[in-house]
């Protein structure tokens, strides 16, 4: 039957003696047709509407723009760029030199997405840091730490002397850390709030017991003072100094698929640089104004997250995860005055999209 059809159609099953006997029992033609009437409508209305949310979804996605201070960490998202790694997205790189002003530009809807460490994204006060965490890009082995003179033996040695760092930059946060495995905050020293570059010069002419410095300054520093070491550096705390993408909460929200496609993008970046190395950093030192020969330099220091690692570390039985990284860092911060907010990592970081490369 005609009508036995259409119910089918739009999922209503019935077999043909059941309709016959119900078509029996209201014998009254006006009450056949009116139920007729009312399934029909509501068969198209469901056609509509479902119509109306396939065409929302297949619409065109959000512009994504990505805001970075200027570091040759981030390169490969100039690799996805340049290959059109990212595909189905369109991706705009920006540099803005200041975290206020990036702070300031997502607020806006400027950028709706921005690369910044744990302590960076974190060193705020009285309103919560903006964005989602979903990505982690880099990570510092050995490009940061903290040099100390000859008779430093251990961090309490540095309790009430001379320390310099840079606030805002990883070897600060190194130097906090360390401070925080003796259960000391920068309140115990006499703290130098310095240009990282002023400190490594400080210490290099004795004029500070420690400081907190990178690369390549840290260990020109070390060479320049006879008897001074460098006391822990990045390399030795696995997880501390890490680079994540964080997307506006809205976007990750209403648009997941985009956040994946831009880590799609930067995995596949990845791989092209271990397969194209010449023109892959050929690309890399033309977006930071360098030779290759100092991208090479500069990225024996700092290991790019893949996929693999990616997935272990968005991972919260792992040993280093990026969940527990972020709780400490917070800790840190906070002890020390640099931020009086501390949100759960769960509430800032997602697996969802890593999740989905497994």
């Amino acid at each position: 039957m005609i009508l036995q059809k259409y119910l089918a159609k739009i999922g209503i099953i019935i077999n043909k003696v059941d309709l016959e006997k119900l078509i029996k029992k209201y014998m009254n033609k006006n009450l056949l047709v009116g139920i007729i009437v009312v399934v029909i409508v509501l068969g198209l209305g469901g056609y509509f509407l479902m119509n109306k949310n396939s065409g929302q979804q297949s619409g065109p996605l959000p512009k994504v723009t990505i805001a970075m201070v200027t570091f040759p960490g981030y390169a490969p998202l100039y690799v996805a760029k340049e290959k059109g790694f990212f595909e189905g997205a369109d991706v705009e790189l920006t540099r803005i030199e200041s975290i206020g002003d990036i702070r300031a530009a997502m607020r806006s809807g400027s950028i709706n997405m921005y690369a910044a460490t744990y302590d960076i994204y974190q060193s705020i006060k009285d309103v919560a840091p903006n964005g989602v965490g979903f990505l982690v890009v880099d990570e510092s082995h050995g490009a940061d730490g903290v040099a100390t003179a000859a008779n430093v033996n251990s961090i309490k040695d540095l309790r009430g002397k001379k320390v310099g760092a840079e606030p805002g930059f990883p070897p600060y946060l190194v130097l906090q850390y360390l401070l925080n495995e003796e259960g000391m905050t920068l309140q115990d020293l006499d703290f130098q709030d310095m240009p990282t570059t002023d400190a490594g010069n400080a210490f290099a002419a004795g004029k500070l017991v420690a400081a907190g410095i990178y690369e390549p300054a840290l260990s020109a520093s070390v060479t320049a003072r006879p008897g001074s070491k460098v006391f822990a550096s990045s390399a030795d705390i696995p997880g501390l100094v890490q680079d994540l993408i964080f997307a506006d909460e809205k976007l990750a929200k209403e648009h997941p698929e985009v956040l994946e496609k831009v880590a799609a993008g930067y995995f596949k970046a990845l791989d092209y640089i271990n397969s194209n190395h010449d023109d892959a950093y050929q690309i890399m030192a033309k977006a930071f104004s360098v030779s290759v020969k100092e991208m090479e330099d500069f990225k024996t220091g700092v290991s790019w997250i893949d996929k693999a690692e990616n997935i272990k570390l968005f991972d919260k039985t792992s040993d280093v995860n990026a969940y527990k990284t972020y709780d400490l860092v917070c800790s840190i911060l906070k002890k020390n005055g640099d931020t009086n907010i501390c949100l759960k990592s769960e509430d800032k970081l997602t697996n969802e999209i890593v999740n989905q490369f497994k």
